[in-house]
């Protein structure tokens, strides 16, 4: 007798190759598996803005994506969604705090170098993993412009409410037509974040997850090159238990985050990049040891031993100078 349900993902047909390159964008769960993509050896762009919660605020930065990969330019665009907080720092109301500065200049260079850097790599991405995480905006007042982050703003300046699944598709189908004609052969993956939002009530965040999903499904049925990955329902239905969940009991844990990567990795990898993976970690692990003596001539040897590793790997996978190296950047290595 079997106690636990399932997920089936057998016809989730990605099948990434060893050094296919990758964009992240979204919630805190394309954060995490952003993170965990780069720590497995794959060329990956995690969210160039910071994270992002709702369609909306997702579906404008990858627009100026596109559109400043197309020529236009990043500061003149950027430069009209800076603002000076009452903390006293300058902001964007399109990125997340991390951007955030003491000066005017100093938050323009801030944004506009990883939107380059994005606008940059996106024709060349394989995959494009987009996480949803509320359907909830917060539209700036006079002009209801719907901001990626409140920035600890008076209340009084946003009006809050939900997009509908409508709202959602009116502004991801242009951008979608747009993405593949950018770059032909992307692929998109979309998840919904299995964060709760307690704050809305749970009966609020289960209605906004509904909307996520109708629209997830309505992109996945009108694109091709779109599908589905359920991590939502790996965590909330497969791990339904609070051991899974952090303390706040809202957060998956490290440990479901875990669980979901893995499942992802068994549906969307390749066989070869399955063991290109296990050799990528174990050079990770040599990498990372730390001895009593590093100028012992052991350790020395053993490090050279990892070089040459980590070279044969290169050479056996062809790695592009885009895969992250399995050391320190700051170390004095010479990769070649």
């Amino acid at each position: 007798m079997d106690f636990r349900l399932t997920t089936d993902v057998s016809d989730f047909s990605l099948s990434l190759a060893v050094g296919d390159n990758m964009g992240a964008i979204g919630s805190c769960f394309a954060q995490h598996i952003g993170l965990r993509m780069h720590e497995s050896g794959w060329p990956v762009l995690i969210n160039p803005f910071g994270v992002l919660y709702n369609p909306s605020s997702i579906a404008c930065a990858l627009q100026l994506l596109v559109d400043v990969s197309s020529g236009l330019d990043a500061g003149k665009a950027l430069a009209p969604y800076l603002f000076e907080g009452r903390d006293g720092l300058w902001h964007s109301w399109l990125h997340a705090s991390e951007f955030s500065a003491p000066t005017r200049s100093q938050c323009l260079h801030n944004v506009v170098e990883r939107v380059l850097q994005a606008a940059h790599s996106l024709t060349s991405w394989r995959v494009l993993l987009v996480t949803f995480g509320t359907s909830r905006v917060y539209r700036l007042l006079p002009d209801r412009f719907v901001v990626g982050n409140c920035h600890r703003e008076p209340a009084a300046r946003f009006v809050e409410e939900d997009l509908s699944v409508d709202d959602i598709l009116s502004q991801w189908q242009p951008l979608l037509h747009n993405l593949f004609q950018r770059n032909p052969s992307l692929q998109v993956v979309f998840t919904v974040s299995p964060y709760r939002y307690v704050k809305y009530g749970l009966h609020g965040s289960q209605l906004s997850k509904a909307r996520l999903l109708l629209a997830v499904d309505a992109l996945c049925h009108r694109f091709a090159a779109c599908r589905y990955f359920p991590a939502y329902e790996i965590v909330v239905d497969e791990l339904r238990d609070y051991r899974f969940f952090d303390r706040d009991m809202a957060h998956p844990s490290s440990q479901a985050v875990d669980y979901v990567w893995e499942c992802f990795c068994r549906s969307a990898m390749q066989p070869e990049a399955l063991a290109y993976m296990q050799q990528y970690a174990a050079l990770r692990r040599d990498f990372s040891h730390r001895p009593l003596h590093p100028e012992s001539e052991s350790y020395i040897a053993f490090r050279e031993r990892a070089l040459q590793k980590w070279e044969m790997l290169g050479a056996r996978y062809r790695l592009s100078r885009d895969v992250p190296l399995p050391y320190g950047e700051n170390e004095n290595i010479n990769r070649k």
